[in-house]
């Protein structure tokens, strides 16, 4: 019984990687179910419980608490979802590490197993790699087109990057200073190498940039250790581990060379026109909106395509900086207790090493000790996460925010308990044994309640991507009946009555199916007014009815929430031509194609030069002049 927090927790951790990371909530709250059982057990069964330390302790549980708050608070509750369970799931992880996991032997194996399974992440990766076709191992999960870029079980390259970063340089301390025997030491060092290659072939810049400044921090602290041993053999050090550095990093791009994929990724390292600088700009924009407490969680995902500039054409979900995201969402408030947080815990670490140095490796004993190395590689993984979070969102992704609270937790106890086999007393913890319970209760139920409603999503979302729309009209009423605050559901339930019309048996029936979707389509809006998505499609409809005033209006609003997108502009040309203003049309049709529109826009200005070169209909165009309407775009393009 005593081993079940450990294998609760392990398997959680092994689910949320495997399932994609947990970016969406669906393929998540298997893991937080498991790991709120893994709380439970740990609260309840574990028999030797220990006192946190009460500073980092305090510090993790007001950060969390304002996330929280923050999340409840929030103007769209659905989005801010994904935050407030991640954080439970990343609190019990704390918790459970720094009370219950604190013998070294518990936490070997927890990082054996995140070792092993990086393992498998990468050798997806090279798979993908070398396919270039976007291979995944599990069945039924694809993802985007990343072409060679490897993501092994994760669909997304920066985020397996963010994740093989961290590993690799935990795996490296391991082959430097724990003292296990001299074969697993030998082979961490050689899978470090490995995984290091993995963040190669993922093409993420961040990632390169990470692992040089990651190598640098390991460095820095592995001097810092020798000089605290006053045994001499500094300088001895410090020229092997510049050797070392030189041979990883020029190794490294060496291999890279050899591909023309990796070669033009590194040659984009520097990039003054990446659209993260616009991102981060309009992250900036957003935090004035509500300077001390944020605009609340989620919220970045439809305000960053209120304040997107003209050259972010594809959806800024993110801005690509988790300290400005932080700052944007969760105000002056949260990037204060996050500062703490951070200080507080690497100031821990610090001395956590110090003390090992001074306690546990006596004058004539081996230089090498497992929490020694376990304290170095935590604090190298966290160096490479922070200067990572400045170009991307690496805490946004269950999968890693879930392995940085078990790295920021060794970093919190870096001393374990029962470092040389003898049995030491536990401390009394009654109070956080509670807590624990507490916050495990409240992730399992939220994860039990919301998981049906996500898993009947999933399935119209794919239904709708095959164009099985019945079958999709089928698993959005379900998922409605058990979820009623998931605005996608409603998309997804509109869409499928949408699409339905295409075989209706009559005129009759498809208008009943398209005002049927018109109303889904607000059923929506009600919980998620911005979402341009739904705004656009009930547009569409609504043009499709004749509805054309109604649809104005709801044009209007997608130029205050997303003025400069290109769909948008391309629909409103549409919009205009079904009334037969052609020019209005046009202007709408040449916007649309300069801010990059390939696919609606071009062919329907296409049939507007037929129009005009046909003296048949040329007449047409000049029945009904140009409306005149203010187009924002306008403001920002030059005239073509």
């Amino acid at each position: 019984m005593r081993y079940l927090p450990v294998i609760f927790v392990a398997l959680a951790l092994v689910v949320i990687q495997a399932l994609i990371g947990g970016v969406r909530l669906v393929y998540s709250l298997p893991a937080y179910i498991l790991l709120a059982a893994g709380g439970l057990a740990a609260a309840f069964l574990a028999k030797k419980p220990f006192r946190p330390p009460l500073i980092c302790a305090c510090a993790a549980l007001a950060l969390a608490a304002w996330v929280v708050f923050r999340a409840l608070t929030s103007p769209v509750p659905y989005l801010a979802r994904a935050d407030l369970l991640m954080v439970l799931a990343a609190l019990i992880v704390y918790l459970v590490t720094v009370t219950v996991f604190r013998a070294q032997r518990t936490r070997l194996i927890l990082v054996g197993i995140l070792l092993l399974l990086a393992l498998v992440q990468v050798a997806v990766g090279a798979v993908q790699f070398k396919q270039c076709d976007n291979f995944m191992l599990i069945p039924g999960i694809s993802r985007p087109d990343y072409a060679w870029r490897a993501s092994g079980l994760y669909i997304c390259p920066n985020h397996l990057a963010g994740l093989l970063e961290m590993i690799g340089l935990l795996s490296i301390a391991l082959a430097f200073w724990s003292n296990g025997p001299v074969w697993a030491r030998v082979l961490a060092g050689f899978c470090a190498l490995g995984w290091f290659g993995g963040v190669s072939i993922t093409g993420s810049r961040g990632g390169y940039l990470s692992v040089i400044f990651g190598l640098g921090v390991f460095a820095i602290l592995s001097l810092w250790v020798v000089w605290l041993m006053r045994r001499g053999g500094f300088f001895v050090t410090l020229a092997g581990l510049l050797l070392g550095a030189g041979l990883i990093i020029g190794g490294g791009f060496l291999f890279m060379s050899q591909s023309d994929y990796l070669r033009g990724r590194m040659a984009l390292i520097y990039d003054p026109t990446n659209m993260r600088i616009y991102l981060w700009k309009g992250a900036l924009a957003q935090h004035q909106l509500q300077p001390l407490t944020g605009t609340g969680s989620g919220t970045t995902l439809y305000l960053a395509r209120q304040y997107r500039a003209i050259e972010v054409q594809n959806d800024p979900q993110h801005a690509h900086d988790d300290y400005l995201e932080l700052l944007a969402e969760y105000g002056a408030i949260g990037a204060t207790l996050c500062g703490i947080f951070l200080l507080v815990h690497l100031w821990s670490g610090l001395a956590g090493v110090r003390r090992i140095v001074a306690e546990q490796i006596l004058p004539g004993t081996p230089s090498l000790n497992h929490d020694l190395a376990l304290g170095v590689g935590a604090l190298s993984a966290i160096g490479a996460l922070l200067f990572h979070s400045l170009l991307d969102f690496n805490m946004h992704i269950p999968g890693n925010a879930l392995f940085v609270a078990f790295l920021f937790a060794l970093l919190a106890t870096p001393v374990s308990e029962n470092p040389s086999g003898t049995v030491a007393p536990p401390r009394p913890a009654g109070a956080w044994r509670w807590l624990v319970a507490a916050v495990a209760l409240s992730l399992l139920a939220l994860s039990v309640r919301f998981w049906p409603g996500e898993i009947f999503a999933q399935k119209a979302r794919v239904a709708l991507r095959d164009d099985h729309n019945t079958e999709a009209l089928d698993f959005a009423r379900r998922g409605i009946a058990w979820e009623k605050e998931n605005p996608y559901l409603y998309g997804y339930l509109g869409e499928a009555r949408h699409f339905l019309t295409l075989h209706a048996p009559d005129a009759a029936t498809a208008r009943t199916l398209q005002e049927d979707a018109v109303a889904a389509y607000a059923d929506g809006l009600m919980l998620f007014p911005h979402d341009t998505g739904l705004l656009l499609k009930q547009a569409q409809v609504l043009d499709l009815l004749g509805r054309y005033p109604e649809a104005e209006e709801v044009f209007q609003r997608l130029f205050r929430y997303d003025p400069l997108f290109e769909n948008v502009y391309a629909y409103y040309g549409l919009h205009w031509q079904m009334q037969r203003r052609i020019k209005t049309a046009e202007r709408c049709f040449r916007l649309a194609v300069q801010l990059g529109e390939r696919e609606i826009a071009p062919k329907a200005l296409e049939n507007i030069a037929r129009l005009k070169n046909d003296p048949v209909t040329r007449s047409l165009v000049n029945v009904f002049p140009d409306v005149g309407i203010d187009l924002p775009a306008e403001r920002f393009l030059p005239k073509p």
